[in-house]
């Protein structure tokens, strides 16, 4: 939560409801993305490379730049990625990633950017 509220809250929300147009909300597409083993590693890289280039969420179109987090240790990015999966700590079975975690998806892209770190997003259903 303290993660959360130090780097991230700022521009999605401190309930990471985000701002439409601007900032994506971080409820439904992470708890998603954090359910399966590419989804995690989309989730640490976007964090450590931050993002760049058109998404859709909830049905908006965001046409933004992330900025990298790179000033956050393994175990923090584990943290507030863990923290946001499991809905800002309201789900107890939510999947927790580990700084092992995280050191290995970075392991596995050591060469991502913001711009190229899109290509790792899955594909989930629009609503």
């Amino acid at each position: 939560a303290s993660v959360f509220a130090g780097r991230c809250a700022v521009c999605h929300g401190p309930e990471a409801a985000g701002i439409p147009g601007s900032f994506p909300s971080l409820h439904g597409q992470i708890v998603a993305f954090a359910k399966t083993p590419q989804g995690r590693d989309y989730l640490v890289m976007v964090v450590t490379t931050g993002l760049m280039g058109e998404l859709k969420v909830g049905g908006v179109i965001y046409r933004g730049v992330m900025p990298a987090q790179s000033v956050l240790s393994e175990t923090e990015v584990a943290a507030v990625l863990t923290y946001l999966a499991s809905d800002r700590g309201k789900d107890a079975a939510a999947p927790v990633l580990t700084a092992a975690d995280v050191a290995d998806s970075r392991a596995r892209h050591p060469d991502r950017s913001a711009q190229s770190t899109r290509a790792l997003r899955p594909t989930l259903a629009e609503p």
